[in-house]
């Protein structure tokens, strides 16, 4: 008599366990249920200086473009410093099916107060993910002015009577670049504009103008160029052959190397870029002409080269090579010239 109750609780007790079973094989899995991938880092700058109580700190996954403005964000989070000081460190999960092999994305971060007032920023976002770029990175922040910058330092480029320059900052001081060679000059005092000196060459910039004393001459008065500033700034970035273009604007710069040649792409506005690092160069479909031909995930681009005088439509400046470039489904012409004095 007392065996039977026993049975009955096994019963019951097989019969709980295979619901139970049943219940854990049809219900579907949580949500997020693989770990997503992952990019960690850290965040933190120089200064000694204690961040507020109530700082909040934002990190950001962008797609860059070929303008620091045109950035998109692509995930984001945020949290509270908690009296934490730096070094911080984040985790920010990201959907890798939105990743495109040919196209450039970094971190860029902000810490702010309570009242959205941004106290730190990147000045230049840090690269991931692709292009040899991985998923970790220590961001370094500065205080929040100029921040978000992508380029290098910027060229300009000065037309003078005589002798014509380029200038770009470095440091404290400045560096000129003539024909037969570069001038480094540092700060001095100015009641306006900004003043450069090495003792025996005095540059003095106020606004687009610019005097220029050499020990010995008369000054020479110059004018900012910023169409030659465009390509004395590419070609002090490396680029070897660069193309332009309209309707809607474009711009393509060559970086040549052994065994292939790096292609950047920078199409609709500055709202497209794209990089390719394994571009070949073969032989065009016409005598003199040149080819570059990459592939990079889902994208391949061409890009041809033809040995004729070429205008710009929109600033009348004349090239000495017609190019076109095809991507995908898309196809750009334009104009370009070599920067290098290579092949």
């Amino acid at each position: 008599m007392k065996g039977k109750p026993c049975a009955l609780c096994w019963v019951a007790l097989v019969v709980f366990a295979a619901s139970a079973n049943a219940c854990r094989m049809t219900s579907p899995p949580p949500e997020g249920g693989q770990a997503r991938p992952t990019l960690r880092g850290t965040l933190t700058y120089p200064q000694r200086i204690a961040l507020p109580p109530d700082a909040v700190v934002t990190v950001a996954l962008v797609e860059q473009r070929g303008k620091a403005a045109a950035a998109v964000v692509l995930r984001e989070t945020s949290f509270p410093a908690a009296g934490r000081e730096v070094p911080l460190g984040f985790a920010l999960p990201y959907d890798p099916a939105g990743i495109d092999p040919a196209r450039h994305y970094a971190l860029r971060a902000r810490v702010t107060d309570a009242a959205g007032v941004t106290l730190w920023a990147t000045r230049r976002p840090v690269p991931v993910l692709t292009h040899g770029h991985g998923k970790t990175a220590d961001i370094r922040l500065a205080p929040a002015l100029a921040s978000h910058r992508l380029a290098p330092p910027v060229t300009l480029f000065f037309d003078c009577p005589e002798r014509s320059f380029s200038l770009r900052h470095e440091g404290e001081g400045v560096r000129l670049r003539f024909e037969d060679g570069d001038l480094f000059l540092l700060p001095a005092p100015a009641a306006s504009g900004a003043k450069y000196t090495d003792g025996e060459t005095l540059f003095w910039q106020k606004g687009d103008e610019a005097r220029v004393e050499f020990s010995g001459s008369p000054p020479m008065t110059c004018r900012h160029n910023p169409q030659r500033a465009v390509w004395e700034d590419a070609r002090l970035n490396g680029v070897d052959f660069r193309a332009v273009g309209n309707e809607p604007g474009w711009y393509l710069e060559i970086r040549e190397g052994t065994p292939f040649a790096a292609i950047d792409l920078v199409a609709d506005y500055g709202n497209l870029y794209y990089s390719f690092p394994n571009g070949r160069l073969e032989p065009g479909p016409r005598e003199g002409s040149l080819r570059y031909a990459a592939a990079l995930g889902a994208h391949r681009i061409v890009v041809t080269l033809e040995p004729a005088e070429c205008r710009d439509a929109m600033s009348g400046e004349r090239f000495e090579t017609a190019v076109e470039v095809r991507i995908d489904h898309d196809t750009y012409r334009g104009c370009g010239r070599r920067l290098s004095t290579g092949r």
